[in-house]
């Protein structure tokens, strides 16, 4: 008799679903060949989710992005994407087929993929089905930054505190980000300039972020990060990381030697926390940063 992994295997190429299984950063694990087929995947490559977004974008190939703004989508779709414990969407395909996907995100925050082609649905259910994936979507979004907007991440908020609350707990850091003198950046280079700052800042960020990671704009220019499965030493590292990765480009091409820099407000969720408590202490913690000099992050005791 086969082992129950090698029938598992054999169903899986044989199988018209397409299924996937992505790492916590994004990156595929497996994928079976009719997922490959689908998504323009060779035989051997693992990419992760946004590479093999962009490069089918590239070559109109794949799934359709309707917005106009590619980047946009992407950053929309990563909004919500490996954060909570099930998504259900919908999309067309360039070449005219229709798929219902459905994303299982683990405890461990893997994420499993598993598609269904339904192109035979009539076309009025499934223009109905679009609009509310869309009007979900839209809900979510900051419409400047297009990342998670402030009631979206303080739900990835309240999600993470009651994960902590179960067996085994599932630990997460909430770091709360302000960009330091932001009103002088509005004074010198007036509101657009500001609000093209606040995207390219979110842009950098979410792009070094893993796929499980929560990132959203709380207002103005604050934002709140979620790390789950962080210790307060790798979180303070990735913070660091993403500090020097902020003040490296120029973000406004008329100010080629203008770079910006964040403060920020770090705290582990604990048993019994609220969404309010968990945002009052990293905002402590961030008055803290900012009191002693701004440009680094303080941890709340």
């Amino acid at each position: 008799m086969q082992p129950v992994h090698t029938r598992l295997i054999e169903t899986f190429d044989h199988a018209a679903a397409m299924v996937a299984l992505y790492d916590p950063t994004g990156r595929i694990l497996f994928a079976n060949p009719a997922y490959r087929r689908a998504f323009f995947l060779g035989p051997d490559e693992t990419p992760d989710w946004i590479d093999l977004m962009r490069r089918n974008h590239a070559q109109r190939r794949g799934p359709v992005v309707s917005h106009d703004d590619f980047e946009t989508w992407l950053a929309s779709s990563l909004s919500r994407r490996g954060k909570v414990p099930m998504l259900s969407m919908e999309t067309d395909m360039h070449d005219g087929s229709w798929l219902h996907i459905v994303e299982q995100t683990m405890a461990d925050g893997h994420i499993l993929f598993i598609a269904l082609d339904i192109t035979r649905m009539r076309q009025s259910e499934r223009m109905l089905r679009q609009e509310r994936d869309i009007a979900l979507k839209t809900a979510s979004t900051d419409a400047l930054t297009g990342v998670s907007n402030r009631g979206h991440i303080m739900a990835l908020l309240s999600d993470r505190i009651e994960r902590r609350s179960a067996v085994p707990p599932r630990g997460t850091i909430a770091v709360l980000v302000d960009l330091d003198h932001f009103k002088r950046v509005n004074d010198r280079f007036g509101h657009i300039g500001g609000d093209r700052v606040l995207r390219e800042f979110a842009q950098i960020v979410r792009a070094e972020l893993r796929t499980c990671d929560g990132f959203g704009r709380i207002g103005g220019e604050e934002f709140l990060i979620l790390f789950p499965g962080k210790t307060p030493q790798k979180a303070a590292l990735a913070i660091d990381r993403l500090r020097a990765r902020v003040s490296s480009p120029a973000m406004l091409t008329e100010a080629p030697t203008f770079r910006i820099g964040f403060s920020a407000g770090m705290t582990d969720i604990r048993i019994g926390d609220t969404v309010a408590s968990v945002y009052d202490r990293a905002d402590r913690a961030l008055y803290i940063a900012k009191a002693e000099g701004r440009g680094t992050q303080r941890l709340a005791g």
